[in-house]
């Protein structure tokens, strides 16, 4: 993949999820939300599908920067999740410690339409610090705004490191 190529990826990446935040903060009432009840859209953002791309972001990033492959030489779909979703913070990898994120949260939602686990997809932060986690119930969540901003400096990081800038 070229500079250009990457840039292109990441400005698609962020258009798509920031559209579904931008679009999760209409006010009930407003003349966009009518509009979109009008057009028999519910209004909202997309929560659940913003947080499949995310898991997928996290993949083809991984992909890019550590193209872990099998033993037979193909491509590690796990592999490279697990290795990128470490590179998004050490508070990830921690976590991924403790749950098989992969299985549980992008197998799920990508295979299975929803998390394997009993868990709440957030738009929004609600104090949480981290966009994946487990409350003390035991219920996981995830957060897409939060996971997003942290996902985008990982990228940010993952364009220096590949093209120096």
């Amino acid at each position: 993949m070229t500079r250009d190529e990457f840039i292109q990826a990441k400005a698609f990446m962020q258009a798509d999820i920031s559209r579904e935040i931008e679009l999760a903060r209409l006010p009930p009432g407003s003349a966009e939300a009518l509009a979109l009840v009008a057009a028999g859209i519910a209004p909202g953002g997309g929560n659940l599908l913003a947080a499949l791309g995310l898991l997928c972001y996290t993949e083809f990033g991984g992909k890019l920067k550590f193209d872990v492959k099998k033993h037979n030489g193909t491509s590690s779909a796990s592999g490279n999740f697990n290795a990128f979703f470490d590179y998004i913070g050490t508070d990830y990898a921690a976590f991924r410690g403790t749950v098989n994120v992969y299985d549980i949260f992008r197998c799920g939602l990508a295979h299975e339409y929803h998390v394997k686990k009993d868990c709440a997809i957030y738009m929004f932060n609600g104090g949480a610090m981290l966009g994946i986690g487990t409350e003390p119930s035991g219920k996981h969540y995830f957060v897409v705004e939060t996971y997003f901003r942290d996902l985008l400096a990982a990228f940010d990081r993952l364009q220096v490191d590949l093209f120096g800038a």
